[in-house]
């Protein structure tokens, strides 16, 4: 399967490079992340030497997603090499045409650097977890700094108007629809139960639309050996809205892992995190504690999805759609 993968691809690439002297090497697929997008990394040679790219494929058959906009994830990222100082990969090449590689892909540079793990998490073991307390503080400031820089950007100006938003309405009717579309007719108490306390408790006002990434995980960052951030990765789920949307989704995700595992030693409590980001985004937070909550509402969401993955792996029973260590969470929060 890698063979043909390997060979459409120097195929494709000799065409768009209009060359007949295309080498590559061997397909190398990530062992995490990548639970949206399919992603291989392959190294090219086509006259001034291998060069490392990343090719990330629309999924096969039914995604994390309803759809998938392949060509809005680049727009995003060439917006914000150009128009920002947030740090991303240069996308090199765009191929709508499913034929290739029978989905359509675009192709980046691969950014050579360390990337926290996502299973087993950063908090139970890898090179973040091994770090010394005063490098994981370092690299935890680094990491809010680049999120606020992300929500710094003049969105305008740099042409990210056609994303989807604006706020919190766009929010409720979205998840909304997911948790229809990803439940097929099966209800969760504990998630109904969130998504109406949302929808009690929203809050009245929301600050000015930002840039909202969408999935904020260190396990999306790329890190050089310095500890600074050198690429945000993975902006499928970006949109426009109140930058609360990151960092309650980020709390959340935190908080569901630290039901398992102890606190990193150099990473702040909620509250060194709310005020470390705040500091790096110029103004005080709002409304936090909905925002943390309706990042649980979405990761739930999102574990129905999963939960079918791993079912059909054998890997859970299908309880887990609706019973997971994130609607146990949710249970606690507000039930």
């Amino acid at each position: 399967m890698d063979d043909a993968f390997r060979d459409r691809f120097a195929e494709w690439l000799a065409g768009r490079l209009d060359t007949a002297s295309v080498r590559v090497g061997p397909v190398e697929r990530p062992k995490q992340g990548g639970l949206s997008n399919e992603t291989v990394l392959i190294d090219a040679d086509w006259g001034a030497g291998p060069r490392s790219l990343v090719v990330r494929i629309a999924p096969a058959g039914p995604g994390l997603f309803p759809e998938y906009d392949l060509a809005a994830q680049v727009k995003v990222m060439e917006a914000l090499r150009i128009h920002s100082s947030v740090p991303v990969p240069t996308v090199l090449w765009s191929e709508p045409d499913a034929t290739v590689l029978g989905r359509p892909f675009y192709v980046m540079d691969r950014v050579e650097g360390r990337i926290p793990s996502d299973n087993p998490g950063y908090h139970f073991e890898g090179w973040l977890k091994d770090l010394e307390p005063a490098d994981q503080a370092r690299l935890f400031d680094a990491s809010l700094a680049t999120l606020a820089a992300i929500h710094r950007v003049d969105w305008a100006a740099a042409g990210l108007g056609f994303l989807p938003g604006v706020g919190i309405d766009r929010e409720l009717a979205y998840w909304h629809d997911y948790l229809d579309w990803v439940a097929g007719g099966e209800r969760f108490p504990i998630i109904d139960a969130t998504y109406a306390w949302c929808v009690d408790h929203r809050p009245k006002s929301e600050p000015p639309a930002a840039l909202v990434w969408g999935d904020t995980r260190l396990g999306n960052l790329v890190y050089a050996d310095d500890l600074t951030v050198r690429a945000v990765l993975d902006w499928e789920m970006a949109l426009l809205g109140p930058p609360e949307l990151d960092l309650g989704w980020y709390l959340f995700l935190e908080r569901t892992a630290l039901q398992f595992a102890a606190p990193l030693p150099g990473f702040a409590d909620r509250d060194g995190t709310v005020a470390t980001y705040e500091a790096h985004l110029g103004r005080s937070v709002v409304d936090l504690d909905w925002y943390e909550v309706w990042g649980g509402l979405r990761s739930a969401a999102i574990m129905v999805r999963v939960a079918d993955d791993l079912a059909a792996l054998g890997l859970v029973g299908p309880e887990f759609r609706g019973d997971n260590p994130v609607t146990k969470l949710l249970a606690e929060i507000v039930t």
